[in-house]
């Protein structure tokens, strides 16, 4: 296999909702995969809790095995859960676990980074090096796709509670993930159902969610996840995961310097009639780095998008190299810690 095609496998963050290490996992991994994301189901993920049946099946050596055997195709790999703060929290009862995002009201800075020190112990027990969180979104309106998700509409207060979480999680060697940039105060529909729904606000309104992802890059988060709708303030016609003026802005005027993880592309709300490898050829020429699809078939579906758009000459070869060279980086540095397990 050339490097184009180990390139393209590399920037695709795939979601498994079973921890079952399947040949469409070997597959991936062995064609240049890096990173997998250990999802959750539909219902799970609305409920915010994983099932009992999950619950009761899913072991820490079990998990493990996952990552083993990722790592024994692929060498140093991301295995990726979300681990929000009181919101959807993949690991269930393997790890520490707030009952609501609220909770974090009570507790002081150093209480919230010892939780997520604990958190990341748990979690690279289980072979988990890389988090989906936190949420720094300030929900000012109405917000179902985010609802239970979110703790508060301060800025000061979300801005302090995320750097501790990030600071505790990442002095363990586990990478953060600050999302979803650059905020969603109100979103009267959920982008899971809905294809035109965008976000309204201004950029007056949107400065205090950005100066949360200003703290979370001021802590040192290794990674930012981009909103899966468009901001109409910024780009009207492009949802941030597919947004070159997104990622410039990013970049820019907040001087990121780390992974940019798009959201789910398989959502209406980012598709907006395209196809999921329409999309993810549009996130990385947007200078998205690593991107989030269900697993499954169309993996390879898409990789083969991304080759063919770069024989093509709709996607240049570097940028494809740029971004598949970021996820590695962040998997080596990541696998440091786990070997200390």
């Amino acid at each position: 296999m050339d490097d184009l095609s180990r390139d393209a496998y590399a920037v695709l963050l795939p979601a498994f909702d079973k921890v079952e290490f399947t040949e469409a996992s070997t597959s991936f991994f062995t064609a240049g995969g890096v990173a997998s994301l250990l999802g959750s189901t539909r219902e799970e993920y609305v409920a915010r809790r994983m099932s009992a049946a999950r619950q009761q099946s899913e072991t820490p050596q079990l998990l493990l095995d996952y990552h083993d055997r990722a790592r024994a195709l692929a060498g140093d790999v991301l295995v990726a859960i979300d681990y929000e703060l009181g919101g959807v929290h993949r690991l269930h009862n393997l790890g520490p676990q707030l009952p609501h995002p609220r909770e974090v009201l009570e507790m002081k800075e150093a209480e919230v980074e010892h939780f997520g020190v604990e958190a990341a112990r748990a979690a690279k027990s289980c072979g988990i090096n890389f988090f989906l969180a936190p949420v720094v979104d300030l929900v000012t309106g109405s917000n179902p796709w985010l609802r239970d998700r979110t703790f508060s509409v301060d800025a000061d207060v979300v801005s302090h509670a995320a750097s501790a979480f990030i600071r505790g999680v990442q002095s363990q060697g586990v990478a953060a993930t600050a999302k979803h940039f650059p905020g969603h105060p109100h979103v009267p529909a959920d982008p899971h159902d809905s294809a035109t729904v965008t976000v309204t606000a201004s950029l007056e309104d949107l400065k205090p969610n950005l100066k949360c992802f200003d703290a979370a890059i001021a802590a040192g988060v290794r990674a930012i996840m981009t909103g899966p709708i468009p901001v109409d303030a910024i780009d009207p016609n492009e949802p941030s995961s597919t947004s070159a003026k997104v990622v410039a802005m990013l970049r820019g005027a907040h001087r990121f310097r780390g992974l940019i993880v798009s959201d789910d592309l398989d959502l209406p709300g980012t598709l907006r009639g395209r196809t999921v490898p329409e999309a993810a050829v549009a996130s990385l020429k947007a200078g998205v780095d690593l991107l989030l699809l269900a697993g499954g078939p169309q993996v390879d579906e898409v990789a083969r998008s991304i080759i063919a758009s770069v024989h093509a000459g709709k996607l240049e070869r570097d940028v494809v190299a740029r971004a598949a060279n970021a996820v590695r980086l962040l998997a080596a540095d990541s696998a440091l810690s786990l070997q200390a397990v």
